[in-house]
């Protein structure tokens, strides 16, 4: 009898010892799923700051959601980003972002800054996609 208990004790702390590992390993999936979107968040925010003196909120909007409409269509998991008032809103995506679409994620987000770039090469020349070079490759680091 003494036995059969040290046996359920034995596969309680198993058991327990797989729910701990299973539930760290979903904290640093969702870290890692964090990194991703708070970087391009990040990323978006300094695009927006940056062009939004010279073109206006209008226009910003406007050339944010052209590039969001083109990148949606080649890479649909974009489909829950959408252009706010004050830049790209990654809050719906935050939430349903899964941790197998990090790295589909990450390529999505990649078309869609270069689209973004695209587009304002398009319409300002170098002048604005310069200035946003330097500030894009001043946050990649060394």
């Amino acid at each position: 009898m003494v036995e059969r208990g040290m046996k359920t004790d034995k596969w309680a702390g198993q058991e327990t010892a797989a729910r701990v590992e299973e539930a760290v390993e979903e904290l640093v999936a969702q870290a890692r799923k964090e990194e991703v979107l708070e970087t391009y968040e990040d990323l978006f925010q300094a695009i927006w700051a940056r062009i939004l003196p010279t073109l206006g909120r209008t226009t910003v909007s406007t050339i944010m959601g052209r590039a969001l409409g083109l990148t949606t269509a080649k890479c649909p998991c974009l489909g829950r980003l959408h252009v706010a008032r004050d830049g790209l809103s990654f809050d719906e995506l935050r939430v349903h972002m899964g941790q197998e679409e990090r790295e589909v994620m990450r390529a999505a987000l990649r078309e869609l800054v270069a689209s973004v770039i695209g587009i304002l090469a398009m319409l300002t020349g170098d002048i604005l996609v310069r200035q946003l070079m330097s500030e894009i490759e001043e946050r990649q680091g060394p």
